[in-house]
């Protein structure tokens, strides 16, 4: 545009009719420029608000737009080092950006040697994502649309099964260094006894079950079962079907294996549904077997 007007004047003879329309047209076309470019600069800024607050992970896959530069504006994935592969800058770091800083950054080492008042936006086509395994609700993989943390991971895959070993969730992270693995107690998080844990893009999230424990002997049901947080024998008995009609009911026991060796555990079944000491009703653990002999009287 500005060409074009510079030769009208080395012209003036020639091109004096060209010169008035030219005068005419002139600022119609840059209004009608400037409300593009604002037009443009709207558009992206509401497409980057629902991420206002989220910063680039590893795995991202981002679309940059460089107003009027179609041959500048990609779409390109966030290395696991961090960067960005772009035209002419070579890899630039985005990981740790939130998407408006990660434009500002291409903006200005674009305006160094490239363009003038480049106007360059950054929208998150799809997010990085974290996996949510065992014993939730809904396990799978899910995108990580924000900075989440542990307990706000699992609401994600609709909590924990009744399953679930929640002392012991464990998260395995893989970064430069290799792969980690900790665990981590979410009932201390729960009761405000530990702070809760940022979750890391590509983070795989394990949540084992309690165990198992069987049934054996005089009960409708035996057979082997999931353990469940806070289970008691009585309650265990109710899930096996209850006693047969020749249960010997205070003779209910509990196998437990202790550091490898074989431990005894009497509990009075019969006393304790009738009101006596519940403190006898022990909780179960993984691998316990609860038998109940058959009554000779």
């Amino acid at each position: 545009m500005i060409i074009m007007t510079i030769r009208l004047f080395l012209r003036p003879k020639r091109n004096f009719k060209i010169m008035k329309k030219a005068g005419l047209i002139l600022p119609v076309i840059l209004i009608l420029s400037s409300l593009s470019l604002r037009a443009f600069a709207q558009a992206q800024d509401n497409r980057a608000a629902s991420g206002e607050g989220y910063t680039i992970s590893t795995n991202d896959i981002l679309e940059i737009s460089v107003y009027g530069e179609p041959d500048l504006s990609v779409t390109a994935r966030v290395s696991q080092d961090g960067t960005v592969n772009y035209p002419f800058l070579g890899n630039i770091r985005a990981v740790g950006l939130t998407s408006r800083e990660f434009g500002n950054n291409i903006s200005d080492l674009l305006g160094e040697d490239y363009l003038v008042n480049p106007q360059v936006s950054v929208f998150i086509k799809e997010y990085a994502k974290i996996s949510i395994l065992g014993a939730v609700k809904m396990p799978g993989a899910y995108e990580m649309k924000d900075k989440l943390s542990l307990t706000q991971a699992i609401a994600l895959a609709s909590g924990f099964t009744d399953s679930a070993d929640t002392s012991k969730v464990k998260i395995i992270r893989e970064d430069k260094s290799g792969k980690q693995t900790f665990e981590v107690n979410v009932d201390q998080i729960t009761d405000r006894s530990a702070e809760d844990v940022e979750i890391k893009a590509q983070d795989t999230i394990i949540v084992e079950e309690f165990g198992r424990f069987s049934v054996m002997g005089q009960v409708i049901k035996p057979g082997v079962y999931n353990l469940k947080k806070g289970l008691t024998v009585v309650e265990a008995v109710g899930l096996a079907g209850g006693f047969t009609n020749t249960a010997s009911q205070n003779g209910t026991r509990v196998v437990r294996l202790v550091d490898g060796k074989k431990q005894i555990i009497n509990v009075p079944v019969s006393d304790i549904m009738r009101g006596g000491d519940t403190s006898k009703d022990i909780m179960l653990q993984s691998g316990d077997t609860i038998v109940v002999p058959e009554s000779f009287f």
